[in-house]
């Protein structure tokens, strides 16, 4: 498994599951032009390989996983996840988890947060963690007529079960989580999505959860996806975001973008270019 130092910050890449994209589910506006100029990267099928990659954080004496994927069950369109064994490959086990730490509360970022137990039922499936979640993205999902609404099974799988266990850690827009994690509102995607930001000393870098999905973006960031909650928002926090990381040397890290989705942004010959680590 390979790690990333930010300071004393060390940052691993748990890969829970590859997926393929449909650029005319995808981006459905922009689909034609999405083919003619990233086509060559497409499979026999148009698909384009995508990841779901959540990172393993240890920070100030703290074992912390940003988002937790898909989960193990099966839902419609995806695969089921793999990260309880990309976590027994970096040699933890579920009780290992002090902070389970979410950008945001979509299907591919909420699902090892439970399993069914033996009643059926949901169950914690980190038995120890807090889990730290924005209040504004918990007061959107958990409205009843988006809680309830047909496929939204995972906001009642995984995400109401958390409410009486009282292990959530409610925060709200750019707080720090310690010394050297906090917090940047990256709203767009959908209403709370928080990236997170890694400072020690001079060095620097962001986990963007979904602020952006494809690298794509980052050459047209007003590619906005189908799912972005307010796609014109969401444009433009990509874009600040894309300028930020080459303005401040910050080392990205793009759970979406193909795994590890590690690297830089930097700016050749005028064009906003990445350099994967």
């Amino acid at each position: 498994m390979d790690t990333v130092s930010i300071g004393s910050v060390t940052i691993a890449p748990l890969l829970d599951a590859p997926v393929l994209m449909n650029p005319r589910h995808f981006v459905p506006q922009h689909a034609d032009a999405f083919l003619e100029e990233f086509g060559h990267q497409a499979d026999e099928r148009g698909l384009f390989t995508m990841a779901i990659t959540c990172y393993l954080v240890r920070s100030a004496g703290k074992t912390m996983l940003i988002d937790t994927g898909l989960g193990p069950r099966k839902r419609p369109g995806f695969p089921a996840g793999r990260l309880d064994a990309a976590l027994r490959d970096a040699g933890l086990a579920p009780a290992d988890i002090d902070l389970v730490v979410h950008t945001h509360l979509h299907i591919d970022h909420v699902g090892w947060n439970t399993v069914d137990g033996a009643s059926g039922e949901p169950e914690v499936f980190f038995p120890r963690a807090e889990f730290v979640i924005q209040r504004q993205e918990w007061d959107y999902w958990m409205a009843p007529e988006r809680l309830e609404a047909p496929g939204n099974e995972h906001l009642r799988d995984c995400v109401a079960p958390l409410r009486h266990t009282g292990r959530i850690r409610f925060v709200e827009d750019e707080t720090a989580l310690d010394e050297h994690l906090v917090f940047v509102p990256t709203p767009g995607h959908t209403p709370g999505h928080v990236a997170i930001g890694v400072v020690d000393g001079s060095d620097r870098g962001i986990i963007i959860g979904d602020a952006s999905h494809h690298p794509a973006q980052f050459i047209h960031p007003d590619w906005s996806p189908a799912f972005d909650v307010d796609p014109v928002q969401s444009a433009a926090t990509r874009d600040a975001l894309f300028e930020r990381a080459i303005s401040e040397g910050l080392l990205w890290f793009a759970g979406h973008w193909p795994h590890p989705g590690i690297g830089r942004l930097t700016r050749r010959d005028g064009r906003r270019v990445f350099e994967p680590l």
